[in-house]
């Protein structure tokens, strides 16, 4: 028995797991969402960037701003909170997106960006995001978002109580502007606040595993503070032999103890593992421990941007088109027939043909209007 990426109908799945025969088995791959609660305010106000649907809707809101701000020249002001790979990709995507008609800030609580990635792509995404003017707030975290509004209808309150106008240095009131109010983690820093018209979250996820009803208590599953469930290197879920877990929903430590990244690259070598075992299970045959293999890592960094630090060669970096090139390559290889090859080729060859004659009519139209 396996699920999608659909929450709805899983306690009553594990029930049905925990009370079918023998040979029933249950894999959990459920992915994760990310985690707007720990910062009062993001919940509201915040867009997070984990799913298709999270990347329409950032999208959807982009269109809009660009036509709201259309001949205006007012910059849209855009706050990225978190410089991990997803933070670092989206602020350069961004960024190469609205030119020199935005400002995107890029906020981090480490005084670096990437602080787990190759030094070789860390660089590489430094050089880009400098290169597109993106401002880095390295070693703070945002302590509340709220909107304009309602911080001037506070600031009014508060100078009607005590006789003074105050709020005076925030922009004019408008709902669609948004204020971040910003603490440093590092001594020596000072505490600030952004106004931004766009707010992308990228900080914190939780796996989309709930916990069983009180009265299931007896089959309760393993999971740890991020809501995985624990399990072996089989990838069963300890103390529920006929339950696996994979890639966000499994918590699972390598030989030195420590756990697992919930990447793609894990998730995908993952599978591999799980569907044998799932064989093996179903046949009383030996299973297979799971070992990742790291075959480094890669990151986009725009349209035709990235970097990639393979782990067969130690101290390489490919970036810039040869990076963007490379990593297209290195998906096109795992996918999983010839005809997905061929069909997700012919895409990108279609499109950057698409991308290419509209920035040659671009080009065309800049040059005859400044003749």
């Amino acid at each position: 028995m396996v699920l999608n990426n659909q929450v709805v109908g899983v306690l009553c799945c594990l029930k049905v797991a925990f009370s079918l025969s023998m040979t029933a088995r249950l894999v959990l791959a459920l992915g994760a969402e990310a985690k707007l609660d720990i910062v009062p305010g993001a919940l509201e106000f915040a867009l997070p960037f984990s799913t298709l649907e999270d990347a329409c809707k950032v999208d959807k809101k982009l269109r809009a701003l660009e036509r709201k701000n259309f001949g205006k020249g007012s910059l849209i002001r855009v706050a990225v909170v978190g410089c991990g790979y997803s933070g670092v990709e989206l602020a350069a995507t961004v960024s190469e997106r609205l030119q020199d008609r935005g400002i995107v800030q890029a906020i981090n609580v480490e005084t670096t960006i990437c602080p787990t990635a190759p030094t070789g792509n860390r660089e590489a995404a430094l050089k880009v995001l400098s290169s597109r003017k993106v401002q880095l707030l390295l070693g703070y975290f945002v302590r509340c978002i709220q909107r304009v509004s309602d911080v001037e209808a506070s600031a009014e309150a508060s100078a009607d109580a005590t006789g003074i106008r105050e709020g005076k240095d925030i922009a004019e009131c408008n709902s669609e502007k948004y204020v971040l109010e910003l603490q440093p983690a590092e001594r020596g820093l000072e505490s600030q606040i952004l106004e931004a018209d766009l707010v992308l979250w990228t900080v914190g996820s939780k796996a989309l595993l709930p916990e069983l009803e009180p009265c299931d208590k007896p089959h309760e599953l393993p999971l740890n503070a991020r809501g995985q469930a624990e399990t072996d290197e089989t990838l069963q879920v300890k103390g529920h032999p006929r339950i696996f877990a994979l890639g966000d929903s499994s918590a699972l430590r390598d030989p030195t103890g420590r756990l697992l990244p919930a990447t793609a690259q894990v998730a995908f070598q993952q599978a591999d593992f799980a569907g044998w075992n799932l064989w093996a299970a179903i046949n009383q045959r030996p299973l297979l421990p799971f070992r990742f293999q790291n075959l480094g890592e890669m990151m986009t960094l725009g349209r035709n941007d990235a970097a990639i630090s393979p782990s067969f060669i130690e101290g390489l970096t490919l970036e810039g088109a040869i990076g963007h090139a490379a990593r297209k390559i290195a998906y096109l290889i795992r996918l999983p027939t010839d005809e997905h090859r061929f069909k997700v080729g012919l895409s990108w060859f279609a499109k950057s043909a698409i991308d290419s004659v509209a920035t040659v009519q671009s080009t065309i139209t800049k040059v005859l209007s400044g003749s």
